[in-house]
């Protein structure tokens, strides 16, 4: 082969497996990447997060105290919480408060007044079975493994995932 056509076979397989890579962002994209109408009006000023681990059946329990300023005009809230968790309650000022799922988010109807400036707490309850990360780091979750002595040892990997894969956060 001469030069030349190596450089051009090389091409070729460049070319074809980019296009390969190409793919629609879907819903789930959209309210995993963007700032969306439920994110923007409000900036996290402070987590208090509180997990209980059970590494006998690979779970977790908690609730996460999200403090946060209202930065304009306020709509319904965005926490993100990945499949398997589930949501117990969310509660803010002794009120408990609906939601619904939307894949990996929850979209939070809020009933105390939002006004630009103030600070408020959300309390998100949850549990569950999170996400295993099969090839940690490279792939997202938690690790249920035991040291030498045969306890138990548990780690997250969620750098690329997001942190939602185990607790609630606005996840951005």
């Amino acid at each position: 082969m001469t030069r030349l056509s190596i450089v051009a076979a090389l091409l070729v397989g460049l070319s074809s497996s980019a296009g390969a890579q190409d793919s629609a962002f879907t819903h789930a994209d959209t309210l995993r990447g963007s700032i969306t109408a439920e994110r923007a009006w409000w900036d996290v000023t402070f987590y208090d997060l509180h997990v209980a681990v059970s590494p006998g059946d690979s779970s977790i329990r908690g609730w996460n105290g999200i403090t946060y300023k209202v930065t304009g005009p306020s709509a319904a809230m965005q926490i993100d919480l990945q499949v398997p968790m589930e949501v117990d309650s969310i509660v803010q000022e002794g009120a408990a408060l609906t939601s619904t799922r939307d894949g990996n988010a929850f979209i939070v109807a809020l009933t105390a007044p939002q006004p630009p400036g103030s600070s408020h707490t959300v309390t998100v309850y949850y549990h569950g079975k999170p996400r295993v990360a099969h090839r940690a780091p490279w792939d997202g979750g938690y690790v249920w493994a035991s040291d030498s002595l045969g306890r138990p040892w548990v780690v997250t990997a969620n750098q690329g995932l997001g942190a939602s894969v185990w607790w609630p956060n606005k996840d951005t």
